[in-house]
């Protein structure tokens, strides 16, 4: 063939129609099918998608959804479970427990497979408040009302024990920070609770998350700090220990109230639970022990005031720190600080027209179950709920008596059957009534077992908005 006439053949290929061509694999992709799904937006530049950037775990990538939400998609690696990445993604969702957030991610993504990619579901909205931020005041008429829940107990049964409260009426629950024989109730940072292992299995995880929870539904949380009754510390770290006068532990379980370093433990608490977002801090066992075999060897101060003077010293340092925070702090105190002798209030250090001053709330505890066969007149106390209205009054009586100004009284009501024949919800009701009736500034119901159906059962249901 002459050069001639492949240079013919060359130009009457380039001027044929294109579908008359060779195919030719293309260079470029091609663009994606009309069924296929749409390519995710691009991270957008906003607040919130930097928010959750800074918290994103490993894997993690934000996208702008369709609907023009923020989405997470989570890059599935080698050894990840739907349990794993629901713990590494569940404080960025409205899911409390990972349990349940694990779940919902096996229904949409039932194998995973490294490089896969998983949608995140449940995402939040927006940035969570921090405590500062989110903390709640008491309302406009100063009345808390709610329960008391352990640490353990909350570990099992947050979200239910927030909804139970909510939907009956009431807007505080008592959450134990610390508990009553000494381990930490949460992951503290606090000094001598790293040293003495008193939260090495604390069974709530995250506590300014389970705050956070209990506001999306109006309850406020009020952390109570057992101070002085501490087996643990006791054990764990005897130079805290309440002494003999031999200078030897005092073998009771407790710390001893006059001990600075055994007071900056329970300061230190303090400081945390609010800076973990309570909304009030709560003192139990803020007393001198009085029940014990030869508590008489205990080296204490002498029962003629002395003990009221060394506890409100103790308390005006608690005080100082809730002061500084705008957080108010409320006061267990025995029964019988209302209503006994003298000498009995001296011996546990609980004037309560000495401490009061030191703040915002006192809770005497006037359970009538916990009153002496014949007490006032009554044969047996437990069966009489309106002990609740005399305990008030005169705690309130006190108050007054004592020039005492600014501090509240909201009683703590018995919600158990011990000693009480004729507990049950209406028993309930008729202590709600005597203590509102006899000046109570709200209440609180204890059951040390958290068993608190009475009170679900005598309380009407009241929907509120909110929650999760």
């Amino acid at each position: 063939m002459t050069r001639r006439l492949v240079r013919v053949l060359l130009l009457a290929s380039a001027i044929l129609p294109s579908c008359s061509r060779p195919r030719v694999a293309p260079v470029a992709v091609a663009a994606p099918a009309a069924d296929s799904a749409p390519a995710p937006h691009p991270e957008p530049a906003t607040p919130f998608a930097a928010w959750l950037r800074a918290r994103l775990p490993p894997g993690g990538n934000i996208i702008a959804a369709d609907s023009g939400k923020l989405a997470v998609e989570h890059t599935v690696a080698v050894g990840d479970t739907a349990l794993t990445i629901a713990k590494a993604y569940l404080d960025l969702t409205d899911v409390y427990w990972a349990k349940d957030l694990a779940a919902a991610l096996s229904k949409t993504h039932p194998d995973f497979r490294p490089g896969s990619q998983i949608a995140i579901p449940n995402l939040l909205s927006e940035p969570y408040p921090s405590p500062d931020e989110g903390r709640m005041a008491w309302p406009a008429d100063q009345a808390l009302k709610g329960v008391f829940v352990t640490g353990i107990f909350a570990g099992r049964f947050w979200p239910e024990t927030i909804d139970k409260v909510a939907t009956h009426g009431m807007n505080a629950i008592v959450l134990d920070a610390k508990d009553y024989m000494g381990p930490v109730t949460y992951p503290t940072k606090v000094r001598l609770a790293l040293e003495t292992g008193a939260a090495n299995d604390p069974p709530i995880a995250d506590y300014a998350r389970a705050i956070r929870f209990a506001h999306a539904r109006g309850i406020l949380v009020i952390a109570r700090i057992p101070c002085f009754h501490d087996p643990w510390a006791a054990k764990h770290a005897p130079r805290l220990s309440l002494m003999n006068k031999s200078g030897r532990p005092f073998q009771m379980g407790w710390t001893d109230p006059s001990n600075i370093e055994a007071q900056d433990y329970v300061v230190d608490l303090v400081k945390e639970a609010i800076e973990l977002g309570a909304d009030e801090i709560q003192l139990d066992y803020v007393r001198f022990p009085v029940q014990a075999h030869g508590i008489s060897n205990a080296a204490m101060p002498a029962p003629d005031g002395h003990r009221s003077q060394a506890m409100k010293a103790f308390v005006h340092r608690v005080h100082e720190a809730t002061q500084a925070k705008h957080v108010p702090l409320s006061l267990d105190l025995f029964g019988v600080t209302a209503t006994g002798e003298a000498s009995d209030i001296e011996a546990l250090g609980q004037n309560i027209a000495v401490l009061a001053s030191e703040a915002e709330a006192i809770s005497p505890m006037v359970y009538p179950s916990h009153y002496a066969p014949g007490w006032n007149g009554f044969a047996e106390p437990g069966a009489h709920p309106e002990i609740i209205g005399i305990g008030t009054k005169a705690g309130l009586e006190k108050l007054r008596a004592g020039h005492v100004k600014g501090a509240i009284v909201r009683p703590w009501l018995q919600a158990s059957s011990y000693k009480t024949p004729n507990y049950g919800p209406r028993y309930v009701l008729d202590e709600i009534k005597s203590a509102e009736a006899s000046g109570a500034v709200g209440w609180l119901f204890w059951d040390p077992a958290n068993s608190y159906w009475p009170v679900w059962k005598g309380l009407p249901r009241v929907e509120r908005s909110g929650g999760h």
